[in-house]
């Protein structure tokens, strides 16, 4: 087997591997990985659109509308006014923010369980690969 296919396999099975333990340590504060992304998102760049985070994670705008009804429904998002009346503005709410804080803190957490004993070099050069191989993605 060609080194490249073994790499991204082995990169498939890893982030499968990731999610589902992620899943299980925001159970914790009642979120799922995908609701985090959406919660981290908000809280980093403030008020957005749908396709705002859609683009950002790259998923299509449904599964993000699904995803956002499941945080309004829970009072951790809220829409607001836009300066056009088709666009739907969402922003964190008060409940939204210290969710994030409760989630950031076990995220942090479980980040640091993951990525105890690697050396720095080598997460760098991860880090650095995985940066190069986004871009790749993009221009195909």
């Amino acid at each position: 087997m060609p080194f490249h296919d073994g790499f991204f396999h082995q990169n498939l099975q890893f982030s499968r591997s990731f999610t589902k333990k992620l899943n299980e340590q925001l159970a914790k504060v009642d979120l799922f990985h995908s609701q985090w992304l959406i919660v981290f998102y908000l809280n980093q760049y403030g008020s957005s659109t749908l396709v705002e985070i859609s683009n950002y994670l790259d998923v299509e705008k449904p599964t993000v509308t699904r995803t956002v009804n499941r945080l309004e429904e829970r009072d951790l998002i809220e829409q607001i006014p836009g300066k056009d009346k088709r666009e739907r503005r969402i922003q964190l709410t008060e409940s939204g923010k210290r969710t994030f804080q409760e989630a950031k803190k076990v995220v942090e957490e479980f980040e640091h369980q993951l990525l105890s004993g690697m050396a720095e070099e080598d997460l760098e050069v991860t880090q650095k690969t995985l940066k190069f191989l986004k871009e790749k993605l993009k221009q195909l």
